[in-house]
């Protein structure tokens, strides 16, 4: 499959490794093999499995062999036979025997070993350097969306209506671009653009006493007035970027440092804000009852895939799965039965007496409540696991 007409995360895995290889290469040049070791282990952790591998789950495990999953597998391919050749001087043994699994065992003609082969140059062809800025502003922008879900204390699981990404000095148009990455990395239903951050946060500011005391003495408290009569979100924005901010206190202009400052972060109401020096982001925490059940049943997903780990099942074994729950959380297994069967390969998914039915039994955690679910083996196997590592409930 031609790389051109590969999947963006495709491209851009491939583009990213070959930086990596000039980067490692400079550094060996340089005799700094620690520098070139820990830029491929942050390769290979934050992008490649972190990243890649986790956002191209559904694509490897789907059953259809198609172009697709060709394109995935052969991508997939080159960065590991790359990676192993890459990491040879450093690792001689462990990738000596990854060579031999991956690429003597298929390619008889290949070089008898790892380090028969060329050192791997970097292939200028394969880099986009524009996929890879707006990438990096979309990671960035997601850590910043996974910051603001754990400071609103709102599990991954649970979907919310929207989020907002507004620009410091970040580049928004690069993460409209890959939109459609973000939305489904944070599980919300849609992105905005924010036009007017100070409509989602304001800012709270007090100086570092321990800091400031010692170094103002009997200035302090007119520094400390001079400070409240700024623009919070000036200073913030100020402090944020590690520059100095000015004020005029008794007539002299004195600059407070960056650590002389402590800025507190205050979202709006009904939202979860977190910022940096380049965005700002905002979670809409507005949950509708369709949304909490959604949020209910990726909960019942995620306590059957443990109960499978459990049990001892293999990722691809289809099972029967019986349940016993109530309320809110019998509505939400009702009302998004196919999406639970599709993701924990239930052949068939009912109510019923787990117990009863000969079945591995065990209580599951969904929202507040506990329900009994039971499983037991078809005795047929599929490829096509739904939720990929999401089957060992390591999603998070």
């Amino acid at each position: 499959v031609p790389i051109a007409e590969r999947t963006l995360l495709d491209r851009w895995i491939l583009s990213r490794l070959q930086e990596l290889i000039a980067v490692v290469r400079d550094r060996l040049l340089d005799f700094d093999s620690g520098g070139a070791a820990r830029t491929i282990e942050s390769f290979v952790v934050d992008e490649l499995s972190n990243w890649y591998i986790r956002r191209n789950r559904r694509r490897f495990w789907k059953s259809e062999s198609d172009r697709d999953k060709a394109a995935a597998y052969l991508t997939l391919y080159e960065v590991l036979v790359t990676l192993t050749k890459l990491l040879a001087p450093f690792t001689p043994f462990i990738t000596e025997e990854m060579y031999q699994n991956l690429v003597r065992s298929v390619d008889a003609t290949a070089p008898a070993s790892v380090h028969l082969n060329d050192y791997p140059d970097a292939d200028q062809a394969k880099v986009d350097a524009q996929l890879t800025r707006d990438m990096a502003a979309l990671l960035q922008v997601v850590a910043l969306g996974r910051s603001a879900r754990s400071g609103a204390g709102v599990k991954v699981r649970q979907p919310l209506p929207r989020v907002l990404v507004g620009s410091r000095r970040g580049d928004v148009a690069a993460v409209e671009r890959l939109a459609d990455q973000l939305v489904d990395e944070l599980n919300v239903k849609a992105f905005e653009v924010m036009e007017r951050p100070e409509e989602f946060v304001t800012y709270t500011i007090r100086p570092n006493l321990p800091v400031l005391g010692p170094k103002y003495g009997r200035l302090l408290g007119a520094v400390r007035r001079a400070l409240d009569a700024e623009d919070p979100a000036r200073v913030a924005r100020l402090q944020r970027a590690g520059r100095p901010v000015p004020l005029t206190v008794d007539g002299e202009v004195v600059e407070l440092q960056p650590d002389e400052l402590l800025v507190d972060v205050v979202s709006a109401p009904g939202f979860a804000v977190a910022e940096d020096r380049d965005f700002i982001v905002a979670l809409d925490l507005t949950l509708t009852p369709e949304l909490r059940l959604e949020g209910l049943a990726r909960d019942v997903v995620r306590g059957v895939q443990d109960a499978r780990k459990n049990a001892g099942l293999r990722m691809e074994d289809t099972i029967v799965t019986v349940y016993q729950a109530h309320g809110e959380v019998a509505e939400a297994i009702e009302r998004f039965a196919d999406y639970v069967r599709a993701e924990t390969l239930s052949e068939d998914l009912h109510p019923g007496d787990p117990s009863a039915e000969g079945a591995y039994t065990e209580e599951i955690k969904v929202g507040k409540d506990r329900v009994l679910v039971g499983i037991r083996p078809t005795g047929r196997t599929t490829t096509a696991v739904g939720g990929g590592e999401e089957v060992y409930g390591v999603l998070e």
